[in-house]
């Protein structure tokens, strides 16, 4: 099912409609649902066709401080529909504190590319498969500054709609931690990356705190039971914390091959226009309350129809890392079965600066938004 919101406004630009893909949201190992079922599996997996480059395609600005400026002086709780979610909480006459605020960006991954005319990017693929697999290396200081902003945002929300938190450390200092949050978001110096396969698509995310906060630990089944004994405290002196996570998916690829070139490249070269997309963080849940191990999920993602970057065949400087120490295996085996691999396509994600900061701060209100309506709702403040 799809719903239509109006369209994010870019300066001499008329944009088509984002996209709502609904659906319900599907379980996934350990205590949260990560995916969202009715999201079409070829929007991740099929990739557009490469075309020659028109000679009006506007140039690209690189994501820097400057070129997000923009997108960082909006306001701070400026109305921004939700999208949908399932799921409810119980906050009545509790008192409530955040205890995570994680943001997830993938950065790169490796998804399976449809071809057109045997190609992909403009590279031959005679073996008529292809992976493409794909990175981009913004500067982490820009996305902490978006990450930052989207705090501030929440924070504005929640104050609207007359939620009162309690302080974090005061509460863990009186009552101790169910979930404690010892983890570093990502720096410059140590980037802390998550890793979520599903299907044939690998996403690698950066995973950010606002600045000063910590992250609960987690793994690829969430972030676990908890402190039983914090566990029983919480409920009897009626106290709850809540993790709160999202990802912004910058690697999702037009199903229709429709979609045209966005921004010049060098030497005219093909391109393809990715879309940046609201989807719920692996593992995790858009709210979790960890007394009462009650969820609120994301039920369904939002893309934005906007252009913000492009993706082109990366030079020949070395291949793009994987993961899995079992891909050699797996490639000699095939061969061994007559059955040629994929031929693997490195690509390059460059990032316009004004308009992926703007979509990013334009995603990341959405969310705060659903976040805002499932916490007002849960302690009653929501008419």
């Amino acid at each position: 099912m799809m719903r239509e919101d109006p369209c994010i406004p870019v300066p001499g630009q008329c944009l088509a409609q984002p996209q709502r893909w609904s659906g319900r949201v599907g379980a996934v190992a350990g205590t949260v649902a990560g995916t969202v079922a009715g999201l079409c599996a070829a929007v991740l997996l099929v990739a557009a066709p490469a075309r020659a480059q028109p000679a009006d395609l506007p140039p690209l600005r690189p994501l820097s401080m400057v070129s997000a400026e923009a997108a960082l002086a909006r306001l701070p709780g400026e109305p921004t529909p939700a999208p949908r979610t399932s799921g409810t909480l119980n906050l009545r006459d509790k008192q409530v504190h955040i205890a995570e605020y994680l943001l997830l960006f993938d950065l790169s991954g490796e998804q399976p590319g449809m071809l057109r005319d045997g190609r992909l990017l403009g590279m031959p693929v005679p073996e008529g498969r292809a992976q493409l697999a794909w990175r981009a290396t913004p500067d982490i200081a820009v996305l902490q500054a978006l990450t930052d902003h989207a705090w501030a945002d929440l924070q504005a929300r929640l104050a609207a709609a007359g939620v009162v938190l309690a302080d974090p450390a005061a509460v863990v200092l009186a009552h101790g931690a169910v979930h404690a949050a010892t983890g570093a978001g990502s720096s410059a110096d140590a980037p802390v990356q998550l890793v979520h396969t599903q299907g044939g698509t690998t996403r690698r995310y950066l995973a950010l705190a606002p600045t000063g906060m910590r992250l609960v630990p987690r793994t690829a089944a969430g972030i676990g039971p908890g402190d039983a004994t914090a566990r029983a405290r919480y409920l009897a002196q009626r106290q709850e914390g809540l993790s709160l996570a999202m990802a912004l998916n910058l690697s999702v690829l037009d199903a229709t091959g429709t979609r045209q070139p966005a921004f010049a490249a060098p030497g005219g070269l093909p391109t393809l226009s990715p879309l940046m997309e609201l989807a719920p963080a692996p593992a995790a849940a858009l709210v979790q309350a960890h007394a009462q191990q009650a969820f609120v999920q994301l039920n369904e993602v939002l893309i934005p129809a906007a252009p913000f970057g492009r993706l082109r065949l990366a030079p020949l400087d070395g291949p793009i890392p994987s993961n899995d120490p079992l891909k050699p295996l797996l490639s000699f085996g095939l061969r061994l079965q007559g059955e040629a691999p994929p031929r693997r396509v490195e690509a390059l994600l460059d990032l316009d600066g004004p308009s992926t900061a703007r979509l990013a701060v334009y995603l990341t209100s959405a969310a705060n938004q659903a976040i805002t309506q499932a916490i007002a709702q849960a302690l009653k403040l929501a008419r």
